[in-house]
């Protein structure tokens, strides 16, 4: 074979090697929108809102917004994962950890988000890791 083929035919079978379970924005569209505590109104104090390319905590005198999203279909069971769970994990590639990571379709429950904090400042500020989050409005 001449030095392309054999250039091309290694490159194709590297990338066909390596599997894709993170992908950067859009988000999905199902979990674009509020998100708030399953048994609090829409309106609670504290809301999860998630939009095409960024996620925002907003608390009663508080927010903050986070960008450079990444999304993983597989993150939950590793590569022979077949379950709904999708993690999203904001500014992940600016420190190499993100601050939290949001699980849509929570313990498999369609409609169903919770959030856990890597950051302990942002856990005291918006106090709704580990609980049942459902969409409000999109």
């Amino acid at each position: 074979m001449p030095i392309s083929t054999q250039m091309v035919t290694m490159a194709a079978l590297l990338v066909a090697s390596v599997p894709v379970f993170a992908l950067g924005p859009p988000v999905p569209d199902a979990f674009i929108g509020d998100w708030a505590p399953m048994k609090s109104a829409c309106k609670s104090a504290t809301i999860l809102r998630v939009e095409l390319e960024s996620v925002s905590l907003l608390g009663k005198a508080d927010q903050q917004s986070f960008g450079d999203i990444d999304i993983c279909y597989s993150c939950e069971g590793g590569t022979r994962y077949s379950g709904e769970v999708v993690w999203l994990s904001p500014d992940f590639n600016q420190s190499g950890t993100a601050p939290f990571i949001i699980r849509f379709n929570a313990n498999e429950k369609k409609g169903v988000a919770s959030i856990e904090f890597l950051d302990p400042e942002l856990k005291k500020r918006f106090p709704i890791e580990n609980i049942a989050l459902r969409k409000c409005r999109p």
